[in-house]
């Protein structure tokens, strides 16, 4: 475990945010297609927008039926690995008192929208409480679809849910989507094979896990902490970590929590913790693998909410390196909640105050 305070010797000084979309509402998240101009803007009211040639437009409103409160609202967004030939995308959000929803909508090239009436219910989890929430949801480089649920809401775990493996909150589900099948998804075979184990579920000892990303057939996942530490945990994607235990609330970060003896179980440890204090949720993260600073090529980003400072580290050999600290040079982001790359690998920060910046050189 590594505090991202360390190794700031050799920051860069050629860095800044250029704000390219401000004025929105509770933006928290941005999504591409691989080689496409077009960006879309995921705002928690429950409207996503499309950010193109510096115009941003809304192409999917479901704010009539998105609970838009607290952690609650539109939480996720991801494409179709075939999103140019099939038009396909998922959305994630909480609707009622509460219910997680996941939903598919068909992408109309003509009228440059989401065709409200191409609605299909994917899959749905009643949640316990309006925090924790979770609601990220992407791809892996299997083709399934990764959703991650936290535990429930309250303190210390207060639903029992953490290490509960037969229940999908405070767990990652992965589920092979059927497009135009009357079963809207299936179970990946390879998904754990436990009995008394909800058939999705793939990984569980979850928080809440606000954001994921991958990168390769790596999986970064920023866990939410309690009142000590936050965490991100690199883990494999797909079978080879089917059914692993990321310790919630046995462990919060390096630290035993519900079990005084958790460094003897077998749990998967974060690569990066730090301790909260004015910092007090951590805000993943996405790998940069864009062309305009070659120099990043590799360093996942990530920041804290409340903070607003960004970080940044390599990941190697089963550890987090060359750590840099780079709120001195961009400055804080006022309620850092997400980041995202464009379709050519561009790093994007979302704020909850209402602007997208994008991670440039200095000219």
């Amino acid at each position: 475990m590594v505090n991202p305070s360390l190794a700031q010797e050799s920051l860069p000084t050629s860095l800044k945010l250029t704000p390219v979309a401000s004025g929105l509402n509770n933006p928290l998240l941005v999504v591409a297609a691989p080689g496409d101009s077009g960006l879309f803007i995921v705002q928690q009211n429950g409207v996503i927008s499309l950010l193109m040639d510096g115009e941003v437009s809304d192409v999917l409103d479901l704010s009539a039926k998105v609970t838009f409160r607290g952690e609650a609202g539109m939480l996720g967004m991801a494409l179709h690995p075939d999103f140019t030939n099939n038009d396909l995308a998922y959305v994630s959000y909480t609707t009622g008192n509460l219910v997680s929803m996941i939903e598919e909508y068909r992408f109309d090239r003509q009228s440059q929208s989401f065709d409200i009436a191409s609605a299909r219910p994917i899959y749905s989890l009643d949640q316990p409480a309006g925090n924790h929430n979770g609601g990220m949801i992407a791809f892996g480089p299997d083709g399934f679809l990764y959703v991650g649920f936290g535990d429930g809401g309250g303190a210390f775990d207060t639903f029992s849910n953490g290490q509960n493996f037969d229940t999908a909150l405070g767990s990652f589900i992965r589920i092979n989507i059927e497009p135009g099948l009357a079963k809207p998804y299936s179970i990946p075979e390879d998904n754990p094979d436990v009995s008394g184990v909800v058939p999705e579920n793939w990984i569980y000892g979850l928080r809440n896990p606000w954001r994921f990303s991958f990168d390769g057939d790596l999986l970064y996942i920023a866990d939410v902490g309690q009142s000590d530490r936050e965490e991100i945990h690199v883990i494999a994607a797909g079978a080879a970590s089917s059914g692993l235990n990321l310790g919630w609330p046995l462990a919060e970060g390096e630290l035993c929590l519900a079990d005084v003896n958790c460094k003897d179980r077998d749990l998967d440890w974060p690569v990066i913790t730090y301790q909260t204090g004015a910092r007090c949720a951590i805000t993943g993260g996405n790998v940069y693998r864009g062309t305009a600073i070659p120099g990043l090529t590799g360093q996942y980003f990530y920041g804290d909410f409340c903070s607003g400072e960004v970080f940044s580290f390599s990941y190697e050999n089963g550890k987090a390196t060359d750590q840099r600290d780079w709120t001195q040079i961009l400055g804080a982001v006022e309620l850092l909640s997400g980041f995202g790359v464009d379709g050519f690998g561009e790093l994007y920060l979302t704020s909850l105050a209402g602007t997208i910046y994008r991670l440039d050189p200095e000219s």
